[in-house]
C-alpha cells in the first residue's frame, strides 16, 4: 500500500479533481482509493431531496463499484447506517473510527457537513494518517461540492425551461385556435373546387393532417341499406395518406363510430385509449370520431388521434372538430349530388360512344373481309389491284423498277382429283402461308391472284432480285413436302413462277405487266415446271 500522506493526497486530488461530471468524477475516486491505498470497502453519501435525508451516491465492494447519479435512497445493504452517521455527526468529528480500519470522514463546505465517505481498509491504520485523511477529504469535498452545485444548477435550469416552455405553449395554444379556424375555412375552399369527390376525400386528408392539430385522420362512408361502411383515404403508421377503398367492414365492428351515431352525437373523443390501423392496434393515446350527417342520416365518419407526435388534446379541439365534421357533411352532400348528375351524362355519352365504336369496327371488318382472302388469309385481287395502282403511280414518278412474279401451283387440277377438294383447299392454305412469309421487305405484297395462282408484287425490285425471291419461293414450297403421287414433275407439290420487271413509263401500263408476267410463267412451265422464268 503507499503511503498516506500529502504527496499521495496531492495525487489523489489531481486525479479526481480533473473529472468533468459527478458520475466520472465518483467512478475515479473510487478506482484511485481502491488502487493506491488498499481500500477494500468504500460508500460515498450525500444531503440531497425535498427532506434534506442521506442518500446513496457511490458503493465500492471489493473493486466492485456502483455509481448513482442522482443519489439513491439509502439502502439496508450499505454497511454504514444512518444511526451511525447521525452519531457521528453529533459527536462533532471530521473523523470517526468506526473500527480499527473502518472510518467515517466529514465532506463538508465552509463548515457545512453536505457528505460523508465511508471507507474500510484492507488492514489496521496508524493514527498518524488521520491527518493525511482529513486533507484529502477537505479536497475531495471541494470538488465533489462543485459537481453537486453544478448538477443543481442543470436541474434548476432544466425547470426554468421547462415551466418556460408551458408558458410558451399556452400562448401558442390560445393564438392556434384562431389559425386553426382560418386553416379550416382555407381547407373547405379547396375542398369546393375539388374535381371528383375521389379527389375531394384524398385533399380533406392530406391538408387536415398537415394543417391542423392532429396526426391521423381518416374517412369513411356509410350505406345506410346495408350496414356496411368502406374506406375511402386514411393515414398509415407513418403518416403518410394511403388509399383505403379496399377496406369494408359492418358498423357494428367499430364500437366508438356505431356509439356516435347511434346517439347522434355530432362527435365523441376518448384519452388514453389504444389506436389501430388495419384492425390492428398500434399504439396508445387520444383519438375523436366526428359523424357525418346528410339531414336525420348518418353518411359517414371521421376518425382522428394523436398516434406520431403524442400531440396531447387541446382545449379547442371539441369544438374544431365540430366544425371540420359540419364542413365535411356540406361537401359530400353536394359532391352525391353533382356526381349523380355527371354519371348520368357520362352514361349517355358512353352509350353513344360504344354505339359509335362497334360501328366503326363492323366498318373496319367489313373493309378487311373485302381486301382478304377468305380462305387462304392474304390478301385478295382486290387489294392487289389497288396496291397495283398506287405503286404504279410511284414507280412511274421516281422512274423506279416494279417487278410482279405470278406462281401457279403445278397440276393442283390433278391434286384435287385424288385427294379432293377439303385437301385441296388445305394445300392451298399451307402454300399461300409458306409463300407470304418468303418476302417482308417494306411495300411488297403477295396476293392470291385466282384459283391456284398467286402474285408478288415487288416495288423498288430489278429483275436479279425478283429472281432471287422467286427461287426462295420455290424452295418454300419444296421444303413443304405435301404429296402428289398424280404430279409427273415431283413425288411433291410444286410451282412455277413467271416474272417481268419494268420502270413503268406514259407509254406503258399496268396490263401489260401482267400479259408479259403471265407470258414468263408459260416459259417456266414449258420448260418443265418447278422452276422460275423472269424476264
Amino acid at each position: 500500500m503507499q503511503a498516506l500522506d500529502s504527496v499521495f493526497c496531492l495525487r489523489v486530488s489531481e486525479i479526481v479533481c480533473q473529472q468533468k461530471d459527478t458520475h466520472s468524477f465518483c467512478l475515479s475516486l473510487a478506482q484511485t482509493l481502491s488502487s493506491h491505498a488498499d481500500i477494500s470497502h468504500l460508500e460515498l453519501f450525500v444531503v440531497s431531496g425535498s427532506e434534506n435525508s442521506w442518500h446513496l451516491l457511490t458503493a465500492m465492494e471489493n473493486q466492485d463499484i456502483h455509481v448513482h447519479v442522482p443519489a439513491i435512497v439509502f439502502s439496508k445493504e450499505t454497511s454504514t447506517s444512518v444511526a451511525q452517521i447521525n452519531t457521528w455527526l453529533a459527536a462533532d468529528k471530521r473523523i470517526d473510527v468506526l473500527g480499527s480500519n473502518h472510518l467515517l470522514i466529514d465532506l463538508s463546505v465552509r463548515g457545512d457537513t453536505f457528505g460523508c465517505l465511508a471507507i474500510r481498509f484492507s488492514q489496521s491504520l496508524d493514527a498518524n494518517v488521520y491527518s493525511t485523511l482529513t486533507m484529502l477529504a477537505t479536497s475531495i469535498a471541494g470538488a465533489l461540492d462543485g459537481h453537486l452545485q453544478h448538477d443543481a444548477l442543470e436541474c434548476e435550469k432544466s425547470h426554468h425551461d421547462l415551466t418556460l416552455k408551458k408558458w410558451h405553449l399556452e400562448v401558442c395554444s390560445q393564438k392556434g385556435l384562431l389559425e386553426q379556424l382560418h386553416i379550416l375555412h382555407k381547407i373547405s375552399m379547396r375542398l369546393w373546387h375539388a374535381h371528383s369527390l375521389d379527389n375531394m376525400l384524398h385533399t380533406a386528408v392530406y391538408e387536415c393532417i398537415h394543417a391542423l392539430d392532429f396526426d391521423r385522420m381518416a374517412i369513411f362512408l356509410v350505406n345506410n341499406r346495408t350496414g356496411i361502411l368502406r374506406g375511402t383515404y386514411g393515414t398509415d403508421v407513418h403518416g403518410v395518406v394511403t388509399n383505403e377503398q379496399w377496406y369494408s367492414a359492418a358498423i357494428d365492428e367499430h364500437y366508438h363510430a356505431k356509439q356516435t351515431l347511434d346517439r347522434r352525437q355530432h362527435i365523441t373523443i376518448n384519452e388514453g385509449t389504444p389506436l389501430y390501423h388495419a384492425s390492428k392496434e398500434v399504439g396508445v393515446g387520444w383519438n375523436a370520431t366526428i359523424s357525418l350527417w346528410d339531414s336525420d342520416e348518418a353518411i359517414g365518419w371521421i376518425a382522428c388521434d394523436n398516434l406520431l407526435t403524442g400531440t396531447p388534446l387541446k382545449s379547442y379541439h371539441s369544438e374544431l372538430l365540430k366544425l371540420l365534421g359540419v364542413t365535411m357533411s356540406q361537401h359530400l352532400i353536394q359532391r352525391h349530388a353533382q356526381d349523380d348528375l355527371k354519371a348520368l351524362n357520362q352514361s349517355l355519352e358512353h352509350r353513344v360512344a360504344e354505339r359509335t365504336t362497334q360501328l366503326e369496327n363492323a366498318n373496319k371488318r367489313l373493309n378487311q373481309i373485302s381486301r382478304e382472302d377468305s380462305l387462304t388469309q392474304v390478301p385478295n385481287r382486290r387489294m392487289l389491284d389497288e396496291k397495283l395502282e398506287e405503286e404504279w403511280r410511284r414507280a412511274r414518278r421516281y422512274h423506279m423498277p416494279l417487278s410482279m412474279l405470278i406462281i401457279d401451283i403445278d397440276h393442283f387440277k390433278q391434286y384435287n382429283d385424288k385427294y379432293g377438294h377439303a385437301l385441296g383447299d388445305l394445300c392451298l392454305m399451307k402454300v399461300a402461308s409458306a409463300l407470304s412469309k418468303v418476302e417482308r421487305r417494306a411495300g411488297a405484297l403477295f396476293a392470291r391472284f385466282g384459283g391456284e395462282e398467286f402474285v408478288y408484287l415487288l416495288p423498288g425490285c430489278d429483275s436479279e432480285s425478283a429472281s432471287a425471291i422467286a427461287q426462295r419461293a420455290l424452295n418454300a414450297v419444296r421444303k413443304l413436302q405435301i404429296m402428289h403421287e398424280t404430279s409427273p414433275v415431283s413425288p411433291c407439290v410444286t410451282i412455277s413462277i413467271g416474272g417481268k420487271t419494268t420502270i413503268p413509263d406514259r407509254a406503258s401500263n399496268q396490263q401489260q405487266l401482267f400479259i408479259d408476267a403471265d407470258v414468263a410463267l408459260y416459259e417456266a412451265k414449258s420448260s418443265g415446271k418447278d422452276c422460275a422464268f423472269v424476264l
